[in-house]
This record gives structure tokens, sequence and C-alpha cells, in this order.
């Protein structure tokens, strides 16, 4: 009776130790509920060595203008009064392109003229005529008629001939140059050795018409002065003339010839004023830029107005001379028409400037586009240095730790730190010397 009694206490005490059904639900939910999940590694970027031409080239852009370009500047300050001409237009030699406001000096102009005219009729109507002054007179005359017959038997004109018929035959040449070159770079197969032959002729046909343009141009300067110096000497025999006239009616005054001759020298001081205040074209060309208009204020020797010869033209860039120093005369590329690949042609650097003081801070690149219209934009591209067939990186695949330089290679055993040697680097590329093979897989860190 004892033993069953006991077996029923401890079914109640097991069943009061039982959690109820909505407290077993919640553990076992509890129990069950679903982990966050972790994010995935991220894959890191791989690269492949890979084998070809890592290049360092510079980039720079010029413009399609004349080669051979003439600044004209005012010799004296002012305020501009009127201006002639516009960019693209054709000037002749002589014609007055720009002048200074010199009202004032034409105004003197004409008081001064009138001063010599009555100059002229004083001495007319001055003292008897004394026969000692109309024997200097006579003297004085002679001597001013033979150095008259003198400059003009002395006119450079077989120089001015002498320097065209040179520019002519340099510019003949200078075609036959270019006729060659482009007949050697029409043609892949022509030998490097020929090509650069006649880039030389090229060039030194382009030199050649340059040296002889000048030559001309001072030919014609040194042409005009002694045609000035012609007119002032046929004005010195018209006052003798005069001078001989008046003596011979009125004595010939000393002081009245004086009062005449001072009259013409005050009268061609004015004229040479009103000349150095006034832009005239010295060749037959077209106007490049004119910088200047009505009203506005310039300084003696500042360029205002650029002329040049319609041909031949060039590519001309302005960039620092910084960059200047990694180029060279006769340095080789490839120049285009902007946003026009198809009118890729082979060029040259023709001029640098050899200092940073120099004048003309431009680089001028030789190049045959015929077919591309004057101020075009044209993009010059030349090769600094250059590996052919080698093994390169991305930039980015790169490590340097102090002057450690290392990729990481992937492996089937893992990742493999190796240290690499490098050579030629730009900015997409770099030369890798050794320390890797071609194929090889290179994780990014």
């Amino acid at each position: 009776m004892k033993k069953p009694l006991i077996l029923i206490i401890l079914i109640f005490l097991v069943a009061a130790c039982q959690p109820n059904g909505e407290q077993s639900f919640a553990q076992e939910q509890i129990a069950t509920a679903t982990p966050i999940p972790t994010a995935p590694a991220a894959q890191r970027t791989t690269y492949t060595v890979e084998r070809g031409t890592v290049s360092d080239v510079y980039e720079f852009s010029g413009r399609w203008l004349p080669r051979d370009q003439m600044q004209l500047a005012f010799e004296v300050n002012g305020s501009v009064r009127s201006v002639n001409v516009r960019r693209g237009d054709t000037v002749s030699v002589g014609q007055i392109l720009a002048d200074l406001q010199i009202d004032d000096l034409e105004s003197t102009l004409q008081t001064q003229e009138l001063n010599l005219a009555a100059a002229q009729r004083r001495l007319v109507d001055g003292s008897a005529t004394s026969g000692d002054s109309v024997t200097d007179s006579q003297f004085n005359l002679a001597s001013e008629q033979m150095s008259l017959d003198s400059q003009r038997l002395s006119l450079p004109w077989a120089s001015v001939n002498d320097a065209w018929a040179s520019v002519e035959s340099a510019q003949r040449a200078l075609e036959n140059a270019q006729r060659d070159y482009d007949d050697a770079v029409s043609y892949p197969d022509t030998p490097a050795a020929t090509v650069n032959s006649r880039l030389e002729a090229l060039i030194s046909a382009q030199e050649a018409l340059a040296r002889a343009q000048r030559s001309y141009y001072s030919a014609s300067a040194s042409y005009r002065q002694s045609e000035l110096s012609l007119q002032q000497q046929e004005n010195r025999v018209l006052q003798a003339q005069i001078a001989l006239e008046e003596a011979q009616t009125s004595g010939g005054d000393p002081d009245l010839v004086d009062a005449v001759i001072e009259a013409q020298l005050a009268l061609d001081r004015t004229r040479e004023q009103i000349a150095s205040s006034t832009l005239t074209a010295p060749i037959e060309g077209v106007v490049l830029e004119v910088t200047i208009q009505p009203g506005d204020s310039v300084s003696a020797y500042t360029t205002v107005i650029t002329l040049a010869l319609p041909q031949p033209l060039e590519a001309i860039a302005s960039i620092a001379y910084t960059d200047i120093q990694q180029l060279q005369v006769g340095q080789v590329g490839i120049c285009e028409e902007a946003n026009r690949p198809e009118t890729r042609v082979q060029c040259v650097i023709r001029q640098l400037p050899i200092s940073n003081r120099e004048v003309d801070q431009t680089v001028r690149v030789a190049a045959s586009l015929p077919e591309l219209q004057s101020g075009a934009l044209v993009n010059i591209t030349m090769t600094l240095s250059e590996s052919e067939d080698t093994l390169w990186l991305p930039p980015q695949a790169l490590n340097t730790f102090g002057n450690r330089t290392f990729v990481v290679i992937q492996t089937p055993e893992g990742e493999r730190v190796q240290d690499v040697v490098v050579g030629l680097e730009t900015d997409d590329r770099v030369e890798i010397l050794s320390g890797v093979e071609e194929g090889d897989v290179i994780v990014q860190q």
C-alpha cells in the first residue's frame, strides 16, 4: 500500500514540473530563430601580365597657320584713329593698315606748307641779285644735281631683283623637296633612312626659302630707304633751283634762303612723324591678326597687326617651356586635325625656342595637310620614349613599400608576394623588366 502511494506522488510531481503549452511554444521559437547572414567577402580586382608596347608620349595642340609672319607695330605711343583691315583681308605693299590720332600733325603739316610757300615768296621778293650770290647758287645747284644723279644710279634695284629671283628659286626647290618627301612617306615600305634624308632636305629647303624671303624683305626695305633719300635729294635740287632763280632776280638774301631751308626741314620732320604714326603693309599677304580698334591706346613697338604670306602653313603651338625641353628639332610625330583621326600624317618639329627669354616662344611643326584650312586646330603627338615587345601591367596592380616594388601573384597554391623591377612608366602602363611572366594573374591590394 505504501509503494502505490509513493508512485502517485511522483507522478504529480513530474506533472507539476512540465511547462504549459504556450511556454513550450515560445521556448521552441527562441531555439529555432534564423541567424543574420554575414556579407560575402568582396571579390578583389585581378590583372593579367601582358606583352606589348609601352610608350611615353607628349600630346599638345596647335593652330594651322601661315609659317612666315611679320609683326607690325607703331614707332610712337598714341591713340588709334582708324583701322582699315581685319583678319583674313588681303593687302598689297604700301597699303595703309591703321593710323594713330594725328589730326594735330596734319594741321601742323598744312601750316608748314603755307609757311614754306611764304618763305619762298619772300625770297623771290628779296634784295637785288649779286654776282657772288648767283655764282654760289649755281655751284650749289650743280653740286646738288650731281648728288641726285649719283643717287639715281646707285638705287639698289638690282639687289631687289636678285633677291626676288632667289625667293622664286627657293620656292621651286621647296616644292620639289616637299614632293619628294610626300612620295617617301606615302609608301609604307620606304626605308627610314630615305624618309629621314628627304625630311632633312625638306627642312633645308624651308630654311633656304625663309632666308631668301628675309633677304628680299631687307633688299626691299633698303630700296625704299634709297627712294626716300632720292626724294629728299630731289627736294634739295628744287630748293637750289629756287635759290638760283631768286639770286638771279633778287640777289638771294642769305637770311631769306635760310628761312626757306628751315621751313622745308620743319615740313620734313612733320611728315616723318606722320609716317611713324601710320602702319603700311611692307609685303603682299594676308592679315593674320588685328589686336586694336579705334580709340585704343597703344605703346610704341608693341605688335598690333600680324601679316603673313599665304603659303606654306604649319602647326604653331604655345606650350610651357618646361615641356618644350622634352622635345627637339627634327623629332617625328603624328599630326591630325582635331576630331578627324582619318587625317593622321607624320609631322616633324621644325622650330623650338632656344631659351625662355626668346621673343618667339612657339613650337613650329611641319606637316603635309593640304586640305586643312588656316586656323584649324591640330592635335600633335610626340613619342618621348618607347619599349616594344615588353611585359607590362597597369600602375594600380603594383605596390610599393619604401624602395621595394612588388605584386601579389595568384597561384593554385594561394597568393604569393613577388618583387619586380620596373622600367618605363606611363599613366596607363608600367614596363616590368623582371619578377613576373606573361600570363601571370596579379591581385590588386
